[in-house]
């Protein structure tokens, strides 16, 4: 028992208390620090190349190419054989988009709404490490309370067992009242190995949120700004829930690769214009040069049924999203009340 007691001692004593610290600077160094919600960031980063992606189908497509070659001509006739010809060639060519039956407008519709669902994951994943930060800060203060409590039991509790063997001695008590004098102190002793134990998850619950163990933590003011009525509450949490944001983005999403989609089977006109040169290694007088300039239409006649098939499958996935809208719009609803009735539970339990 001993031995337990001062191991976590020892860990309580390496993150012991040295500067005071509020919930507001733990906050920012967890939003600073924590890998999970950087990770969060850089998919963010990542989504938003979605927008200059489908925008590049709407501007012009330059390319060029090079080559040289070399070939040996093996034949019966003597008068052919051996001929080895050198040749190279190059080649510039552009094309522009002129139509394309709405297929760049939907999947520009497309990447602003991956772009809207992907801020409100990350705001998602800040509120709710922020959550967890406060969560974490608080069973901090708790566990560091407990403990201290727990300590002034076992101190009280082995002085009350000294002076009940000092009236053991003198006659005044029986063993029995010892006996139960030394179970109170080994129960004491017990609850504040337990306190010791919820302290050192607590500390490491932090320490893996914010990034540092916890120093003098200051208690927390009172939250300010809370709405008024549980009304109110569901007011605000229509225009600001990350969760409902991300599935209305999603439903916008879902809407544009259904024309997306469709527009895969449409006429598609493009302006094309080209340039390219060639000649022998061995022969000076080979150069040529070839230009080009045309209009390019491409309608699909046959695919087997596919874009049909796709933008079926992608309407079924826009009746899904909207379906997906209307649940999360529960399920917040459902949190806030639970929310709001928590704390209405907690300031009347405090009171």
């Amino acid at each position: 028992m001993r031995l337990v007691i001062a191991s976590l001692a020892a860990l309580i004593a390496a993150t012991s208390p040295v500067s005071a610290e509020t919930l507001a600077e733990s906050m920012v160094s967890a939003v600073e620090s924590n890998p999970t919600l950087a990770a969060q960031r850089q998919r963010l980063n990542a989504t938003r190349e979605a927008l200059p992606q489908a925008l590049s189908a709407a501007l012009p497509q330059v390319s060029i190419s090079a080559g040289a070659s070399a070939s040996d001509r093996d034949s019966d006739n003597p008068a052919l054989d051996g001929d080895r010809g050198e040749t190279w060639s190059s080649n510039a060519n552009v094309s522009q988009l002129l139509f394309g039956s709405g297929r760049v407008v939907a999947s520009t519709r497309a990447a602003r709404a991956q772009i809207a669902g992907a801020v409100a994951d990350y705001e998602l994943a800040q509120q709710t490490l922020l959550l967890d930060v406060t969560r974490a800060y608080a069973d901090v203060r708790q566990a560091q309370a407990v403990v201290a409590a727990r300590e002034t039991t076992v101190s009280n509790l082995s002085r009350l067992l000294e002076y009940a063997q000092a009236q053991f001695e003198a006659g005044v008590v029986t063993r029995t009242d010892v006996a139960q004098s030394q179970a109170r102190y080994a129960q004491a002793r017990t609850q504040l190995v337990q306190a010791q134990g919820a302290l050192a998850a607590s500390t490491q619950a932090y320490q893996r949120l914010v990034g540092r163990p916890p120093s003098n933590l200051i208690a927390p003011p009172p939250a300010t700004g809370l709405p008024p009525d549980l009304a109110s509450a569901l007011d605000l949490s229509v225009e600001n829930s990350p969760v409902l944001i991300g599935a209305q983005a999603d439903t916008r999403l879902a809407d544009a690769n259904v024309d997306a989609a469709a527009a895969q089977g449409r006429a598609n006109v493009s302006l094309e214009a080209g340039y390219g040169m060639g000649a022998d290694f061995n022969d000076d007088n080979s150069e040529t040069s070839t230009d080009s300039v045309g209009v390019r239409v491409s309608i699909p006649l046959f695919q087997g049924g596919a874009i049909r098939s796709r933008t079926r499958a992608q309407r079924a996935l826009r009746s899904a999203s909207n379906l997906d809208l209307a649940s999360a719009q529960r399920s917040v609803q459902e949190s806030v009340t639970n929310a709001w009735t928590g704390l209405a539970s907690a300031r009347a339990a405090v009171d």
